[in-house]
């Protein structure tokens, strides 16, 4: 293990100011290098949108390819390997190596890495905005293997970090094709120009129900409690799962048992996130949520859960939210709710066209999990 202050010179970016007196388009300006420059999933930075004038260079920080630069501030301690030569400002922290020893594709793995992104976030915790500075940075411990082991194993990340973005982009992909085969089959629910019947979302559920209004006393072992943090859009998030007794179990699902194929969505915090019971979990409710029992001789869990998405989209939702402060979907208005309702066969055809697109994403996503243990794994 080394500390990062004995190998890289680390320093903060500077900014001359007012920096819009420094901004110009001549040829001969300085890169000056910006966070709105990088790009997602990359490691480098290879322009820049713009330029500095020269005498606002001695006012910043000068950096030059094979240098290391790490975000101090909003999406802090994102690494990314520069590409160009230019200037930064103080959003940015640089790590310039000492000496020719170290593989810079390496320092940007392991900092890239979940596990340094956990020690650099409680490093960086306790203001109001999470800020690194650079003697944080200086005194982070890391392995420091030999030259050629860091080559080793910065190749073998970079080729499954390239698989794992081939996967993101199937899971986007995946997305698309299932939005876009609901509404080549059903149209958009907001005209239904294909007349479809229209019923109550409470005349198609055996039962709507709140969750209990009150924080259920968490251990760490037993039943899961399903939060607000463990659902997405039309999938479950289990990275973080919170346990209550048999006892309050059986107290929180007094009103309703939650099955397999009922649809769980959240109504107040991160709405219009939802997603269907799997079998054989036993569940309950946490706060914040709502249950539905559907009338699987009406409508298919499937086809519910994607016309939900659909309708509980930020930008649509507005006609079932209350509140001045805190917005929440309001159950009453969510159970007179209009939904479309084709017939069984087209709502079957539609679930299993999805449930093979789910499959490939559920791949796609099992590949990222693998990338991260991989990771950790070759830089522990």
């Amino acid at each position: 293990m080394v500390k990062l202050g004995e190998i890289f010179t680390i320093s903060r970016g500077g900014s001359p100011r007012p920096i819009q007196d420094y901004i110009t388009d001549s040829c001969n300006g300085v890169n000056w290098i910006m966070i709105g420059d990088t790009e997602p999933n990359s490691k480098y930075i290879r322009h820049t949108a713009k330029k500095i004038k020269l005498e606002g260079v001695k006012k910043s920080r000068k950096v030059y390819p094979g240098d290391l630069l790490l975000t101090n501030s909003m999406s802090f301690g994102r690494p990314y390997i520069l590409d160009v030569e230019g200037c930064i400002h103080d959003g940015w922290l640089v790590l310039s190596p000492k000496n020719n020893q170290i593989h810079i594709d390496y320092f940007y793995h392991y900092l890239n890495s979940p596990a340094a992104k956990i020690i650099i976030s409680n490093k960086a915790a306790g203001a109001v905005v999470k800020n690194l500075n650079s003697d944080i940075v200086r005194k982070l411990e890391i392995p420091f293997p030999p030259f050629a082991e860091q080559v080793r194993i910065a190749s073998t990340l970079d080729k499954v970090d390239g698989i794992r973005q081939k996967r993101e982009k199937t899971i986007k992909l995946a997305d698309d094709f299932l939005r876009a085969t609901f509404l080549e089959m059903f149209g958009d629910p907001v005209t239904n120009k294909k007349k479809w019947p229209l019923r109550r979302l409470n005349d198609i559920c055996n039962n709507v129900i709140d969750c209990p209004h009150s924080t259920p006393k968490w251990i760490d072992n037993g039943t899961i409690c399903i939060r607000t943090s463990n659902l997405s859009k039309g999938g479950w998030v289990w990275s973080d799962k919170r346990f209550v007794s048999e006892e309050t179990y059986v107290e929180r699902t007094k009103r309703s048992v939650v099955d397999e194929g009922d649809i769980i969505l959240s109504r107040e915090g991160t709405v219009g996130v939802a997603a269907i019971v799997p079998k054989n979990l036993k569940l309950c409710m946490g706060q914040r949520l709502v249950q539905l029992k559907l009338d699987k001789n009406q409508v298919v869990p499937e086809y519910l859960l994607s016309f939900l998405l659909y309708e509980l989209d930020p930008v649509r939702i507005s006609r079932v939210m209350s509140g001045s402060t805190s917005k929440h979907i309001n159950v009453s208005e969510l159970k007179q709710l209009n939904v479309m309702l084709p017939s069984m066969k087209e709502q079957k055809l539609f679930a299993e066209i999805r449930n093979k697109i789910i499959n490939i994403s559920t791949k796609a996503k099992a590949d990222h999990f693998l990338f991260e243990a991989l990771s950790s794994q070759l830089m522990s």
